[in-house]
């Protein structure tokens, strides 16, 4: 069965193709000036519209090895499979797959246009508890109970938030392309899978730089937070971590899950946290090897963009030993 060229593919046709130099030639057709470049082209992966590609064996059947939660062989966009697949998501958080907001303001008399960011939220709202108050007497002022992260998506060359720019890159020869049955399609499932453990660990590691304080169930009830809100994330020291004979992972009583990308385990309300990740993700192709475009190396680089947003701390804690 011959499948339709993916994203991907394409872009790896068009970098096989790429010149290597801008040449001129005089009337004559000899070279009048030979200027090298890289022979490098690029594109964009729209997480929130572009859709994951499937995998088959070289016989053409479908492999059976879906991410958690979705069934194998439904077609799903690469932003819901990234969701699907992380651990922080399954855990509660929020995983907002982040599409750039901007507003068109006219100016001038000819009817310019500006293009004005608008200003986006992550925001938690909990619970304002009222109180008796007996006659005669005024009431106390609460806490205003909204706690907000505002989202920054930023680039290489303006002022830098707390947004990180990661990088992926991969480096194959044809033969190596040649060798698997759905070579790009790989590669991009292997983009949507490290993107959610990326944004996993980058939300994780932002708890762990808050210092959380050490769990007890009574510190939980005094958050205001549902035993049942609760989850375990344990790390690769297994701190406080113990399998019960209901065969159920739990750290301090907890239910968790296993990560590779902290050694804390921390136990928190997740939904009050959340990761942004930018749904536009810069891919570059490239002909490392310019010499020959048959048998040279290929290169290809995924940027993407990833923000943790914590507005509320107090709902995390450290489990020891």
């Amino acid at each position: 069965m011959t499948k339709k060229p993916t994203f991907l593919n394409d872009l790896l046709e068009r970098a096989m193709r790429e010149p290597n130099a801008d040449v001129t030639y005089d009337g004559n057709g000899d070279v009048r000036r030979y200027i090298p470049r890289r022979p490098i082209v690029n594109s964009l992966i729209d997480l929130n519209g572009d859709m994951l590609p499937e995998l088959q064996t070289k016989s053409g059947m479908h492999l059976k090895r879906p991410p958690v939660g979705r069934p194998a062989g439904q077609t799903i966009t690469l932003g819901a499979d990234i969701i699907a697949q992380s651990l922080v998501a399954q855990a509660g958080a929020n995983v907002i797959i982040y599409q750039d907001t901007t507003s068109a303001i006219p100016v001038g008399p000819a009817d310019d246009v500006f293009m004005q960011n608008i200003p986006t939220y992550f925001e938690t709202v909990e619970a304002s508890p009222f109180a008796l108050v007996p006659d005669g007497q005024e009431v106390a002022v609460s806490t205003l109970p909204i706690s907000r992260a505002q989202i920054h998506v930023d680039t290489s060359g303006g002022p830098q938030t707390n947004t990180g720019i990661y990088m992926l890159r991969f480096e194959f020869d044809r033969a190596t392309m040649k060798g698997y049955p759905d070579f790009s399609d790989a590669i991009m499932h292997a983009i949507t899978a490290g993107l959610a453990r990326t944004a996993d660990a980058v939300l994780l590691g932002a708890i762990v730089a808050k210092n959380p304080a050490a769990f007890t169930l009574s510190a939980a009830a005094a958050a205001s937070v549902r035993f049942d809100e609760l989850r375990a994330v344990i790390g690769t020291a297994g701190t406080g971590a113990a399998v019960g004979q209901d065969g159920v992972l739990r750290a301090a009583g907890v239910r968790g899950e296993l990560t590779a990308d902290m050694a804390t385990t921390i136990v928190g309300a997740f939904s009050r946290s959340a990761i942004m990740i930018r749904s536009t993700v810069d891919v570059f192709a490239e002909r490392v090897s310019a010499a020959n475009p048959l048998t040279g190396t290929l290169a290809v680089t995924a940027i993407v963009s990833l923000q943790p947003l914590l507005p509320d701390t107090s709902r995390f804690w450290t489990v020891g030993a």
